[in-house]
This record gives C-alpha cells, structure tokens and sequence, in this order.
C-alpha cells in the first residue's frame, strides 16, 4: 500500500519539525550554560595578579559604609571603575558627585563603580563614620564606598601619584586603563570603549 502526503500535510509537519529544532537548541544552550563553571572569587581560572595593563589585579578585601566587606572580584562580569580618593581632594568630591549618575546612564548591571578612600579630611585613615558622610554629601547610593589607607596601597601594589585615579577593569577581570584626575567625558571614554569590546567579544 502507498501512503501520499499532502502538500498541507507536508508543510504542517516541517513547521512542526522546525519547532521541534528549535525547542532543542534552546534547552542545549539552558543545559550548557547552567552547567557551565561559576567564577570563583577565591579560586580565579588565572595564576598570577599584577597591577599592570593587559593583567589581571589582585583580589582584596575592604569594608564598606555599611560595615559589609567587599571584595573586587565580586564584581566580575561587570566593567569596574576604581576611584581612589581622599576627602580633601576637590576634584574627588566632583567626582562623587557624579557616580549615581554614571551608574544610571551604562546600567547596574553592566558597570561597578567602586569608590576606595585613602584619606579622610584630615589626612587620616577614614573610619566608617567618614565613608558615611562621603557618601551622604555627594548622594551616592549605588557604588560602595570602602575604607582603604596608606598601608592598603602599599601592599596592593596600585600606584597612586594624583587625586583622584581611576582604574577601568573589563569584564574578565583585565585592567584595561588608568586616568589620574577626574574628567566626567574621558571616563565616559573608557566605559564605552570597554562595553563595546566586551559586546562584540574583542
């Protein structure tokens, strides 16, 4: 016996099919990514750290204005600005000002902005009651702002020769650049450009 197929049959079947494919690839690509290994902050796929272009900065732990710690490779999978700064410095309290805003314009979700206090007003290492006001009088409410000192630059190898320095790091945990004193459109500069990369995989 000979079985015909319609051509209404035939076409219903291959949209049939076509739905069938495309169900698989995409429960393929949920299996692979969830299975997929987590970075680890505490165990990094990477076996050494340096505070130079092109590497990647060593980890560090710091407390924030709330008192919770902090670490840098938390924000993995995040472009990240670090803000070295001092409470004396006025071209750092510019740049307080404008971190919210930064936040906002590139997305909590693809930019980390991470303030480190080196000095309070006097000169002083900042205690939590410092980094509270820091943060209060220039209304940063998305980016932490942690207690650093003299000692923690010294022993984490980043250098520091103006007020304040930024250091961009891609998503990869790559330092990618450095800016010594604030200018609002060259860190807008650097943000795009790492985003950018990091959206096309370059």
């Amino acid at each position: 016996m000979i079985v015909t197929i319609s051509g209404g049959a035939y076409r219903m079947k291959k949209k049939y099919l076509v739905r069938l494919i495309i169900l698989a690839l995409l429960m393929c690509a949920f299996l692979l990514s969830s299975c997929a290994p987590k970075f680890n902050p505490a165990n990094p796929p990477w076996d050494n750290c340096y505070v130079s272009i092109g590497e990647h900065p060593c980890d560090f732990v710091l407390k924030d204005q709330d008192g919770n710690d902090v670490r840098l490779y938390d924000y993995y999978g995040k472009v990240i600005v670090l803000d070295f700064s001092t409470m004396w410095c006025g071209p750092c309290q510019m740049a307080a000002r404008s971190i919210d805003a930064t936040i906002e314009k590139y997305g909590e979700e693809n930019v980390a902005y991470v303030t480190i206090m080196i000095e309070n007003s006097y000169g002083k290492n900042p205690d939590m009651r410092d980094l509270q006001n820091w943060a209060k009088q220039n209304g940063i409410t998305l980016g932490p702002v942690l207690g650093g000192s003299q000692d923690f630059l010294a022993t984490s190898d980043f250098t520091i020769v103006g007020w304040p320095t930024f250091f961009f790091i891609d998503r990869e945990m790559v330092l990618h650049s450095s800016l010594i004193g604030y200018s609002d459109s060259l860190i807008d500069q650097s943000l795009i450009k790492l985003l950018e990369e990091s959206d096309t995989g370059n």
